[in-house]
C-alpha cells in the first residue's frame, strides 16, 4: 500500500512541477499582438492617422541593449531642440500604441522617441521581464540620446502600464531623467500577480507566486520582489506625474495612490473618470494634454530659475 502512496505523491509532484513550469512560461511569454497589427488597430481606434504617420518626418533606430539583443525605436524630431521625451508602451503591444502622444510633445518642442520593449515589436529578447531588464533598455536609450544630443539634453519619460513601471524604475536610478509621467503603473509586481491570481484564476494559493518567482530566479537570475516601483520611491528627486483611470480593472487605482503618497517633493496626480486600463488619454485627451503641459511648464520654469541663480 505504501508503494502506491509514494507513487501517487510522485505523480502529483511531477504534475505540479509541470504546471508551475507552464505557468512561468505563459507569464514570461504572453501572446503579443503582431507589430503590423498594432499599427492597423491603432488606425481603427483613431490613435493613428495614416496620412500623418506616412508624411511626418521620422527616423527608425536600432541600438544594442546591455543584454545581448537589439532595441527598436522610432524618433520623430523637431528642429533646434535639446528636449526629448522617451515613450514606453504596455504589455503585448508595440511602439505604435504611443504614436497618439507625438503631436502633443512636438508642439512643446520635444523630439519624441517611441521604443519597443524587449520581446515586443521589432526589439529582440526571448521573454518579457516586467521591468527588470526593461529599465536597463530605457537606460540604453538615454545613453544613446545623451551621446547623440549632448550631455545637456533635457530628457523626460512617459510610460503606460509596463512602460510606466519601467520608467519609474529608471527615474529612481538616473538623474538625467528630468521628469517622469507614469500612466497606470503597478506599484509592486508580486502584489499585482497575487491579485490577478485571485481574480482571474479564482486561486488564493499565494505561495504559488513565490515558487514561480524562485524558479525564474534560478533560471534567469531575477525574481518578482525585485520589480517594485514603489520601493525607494520616497528617495527620488525626479518630478513625477502619476496618472490612472478610475475604471481600471487590471491594475488597481490604489497602486497609483500608494505611490503618490510615498513620493516626496515634486509630484502631481491626475485621475481620469470613466477611463479603463491605459485609456486615460483616449478618454480625456484635452484634459490629459493640459495636465501634462502644466506639469512640464512648472518643471522648465523651475530649472530656468535655478539657472538664473547660478
Amino acid at each position: 500500500m505504501w508503494q502506491w502512496t509514494i507513487g501517487l505523491v510522485l505523480v502529483l509532484m511531477i504534475v505540479c512541477s509541470i504546471g508551475i513550469y507552464l505557468l512561468s512560461r505563459l507569464l514570461l511569454s504572453p501572446t503579443r499582438v503582431p507589430y503590423d497589427k498594432t499599427y492597423k488597430l491603432g488606425i481603427q481606434k483613431g490613435e493613428i492617422d495614416a496620412n500623418i504617420f506616412h508624411t511626418i518626418e521620422k527616423e527608425e533606430l536600432y541600438i544594442p541593449s546591455y543584454h545581448g539583443y537589439k532595441l527598436h525605436g522610432m524618433l520623430f524630431p523637431v528642429k533646434n531642440s535639446k528636449k526629448v521625451i522617451i515613450i514606453a508602451h504596455g504589455i503585448r503591444w508595440s511602439l505604435f500604441g504611443s504614436f497618439k502622444y507625438v503631436e502633443m510633445f512636438q508642439k512643446r518642442g520635444f523630439h519624441v522617441l517611441l521604443c519597443d520593449h524587449r520581446f515586443h515589436g521589432l526589439s529582440g529578447g526571448n521573454y518579457t521581464s516586467f521591468g527588470y531588464y526593461e529599465k536597463d533598455d530605457l537606460k540604453a536609450w538615454i545613453d544613446y540620446l545623451s551621446v547623440r544630443m549632448g550631455n545637456r539634453v533635457f530628457i523626460g519619460l512617459l510610460g503606460e502600464s509596463l512602460g510606466a513601471a519601467s520608467a519609474l524604475e529608471v527615474s529612481k536610478r538616473d538623474n538625467r531623467v528630468k521628469f517622469c509621467i507614469a500612466d497606470c503603473s503597478f506599484s509592486d509586481f508580486s502584489s499585482l500577480l497575487k491579485l490577478r491570481l485571485r481574480l482571474d484564476l479564482r486561486l488564493r494559493f499565494y505561495p504559488l507566486i513565490d515558487v514561480i518567482s524562485l524558479l525564474i530566479k534560478l533560471r534567469y537570475g531575477w525574481s518578482f520582489p525585485e520589480i517594485s516601483p514603489i520601493k525607494g520611491l520616497e528617495k527620488t528627486k525626479t518630478p513625477i506625474l502619476f496618472i490612472h483611470g478610475k475604471e481600471d480593472k487590471f491594475i488597481p487605482l490604489q497602486m497609483t495612490l500608494d505611490m503618490f503618497k510615498r513620493k516626496k517633493g515634486n509630484k502631481k496626480l491626475y485621475l481620469v473618470p470613466k477611463a479603463g486600463h491605459a485609456e486615460a488619454y483616449n478618454t480625456d485627451p484635452k484634459g490629459y494634454e493640459k495636465k501634462v503641459s502644466d506639469f512640464i511648464k512648472e518643471i522648465e520654469s523651475g530649472l530656468r530659475e535655478e539657472a538664473n541663480l547660478c
